[in-house]
């Protein structure tokens, strides 16, 4: 029970950096993607929601693909590659793994 509770802080903070960066990505996602994807990308709140949903992994590659072939660049838009590429490693592989890092430090 102690462990759990000193591990609180931490674990907020990190949730809290997460958040910040998700929000970033959903403002990128609004400015870049509102137009090809309004379904998704109509508004902050949408697009946080699908940021969300692209970070538990729940239908994310749906939503890559609709952008995938919508782009000026031919099949496949490289900006579309480097916003879901460089969104799964910073918040998939990186903050998530802080969190649980966090976690097992205090037990």
């Amino acid at each position: 029970v102690n462990a759990l509770t000193a591990s609180i802080l931490p674990v907020s903070n990190a949730f809290a950096i997460m958040g910040l960066v998700v929000s970033i990505y959903a403002i990128l996602g609004v400015t870049f993607f509102n137009n090809r994807d309004p379904e998704h990308f109509s508004g902050f709140f949408c697009s946080m929601f699908t940021m969300f949903q692209v970070t538990t992994g729940d239908n994310w590659a749906e939503i890559a693909r609709n952008l995938f072939a919508g782009g000026p660049q031919g099949p496949v838009d490289p900006g579309v590659v480097v916003y879901f590429v460089s969104f799964h490693v910073i918040v998939g592989w990186t903050l998530l793994q802080v969190v649980v890092a966090v976690l097992i430090d205090n037990f």
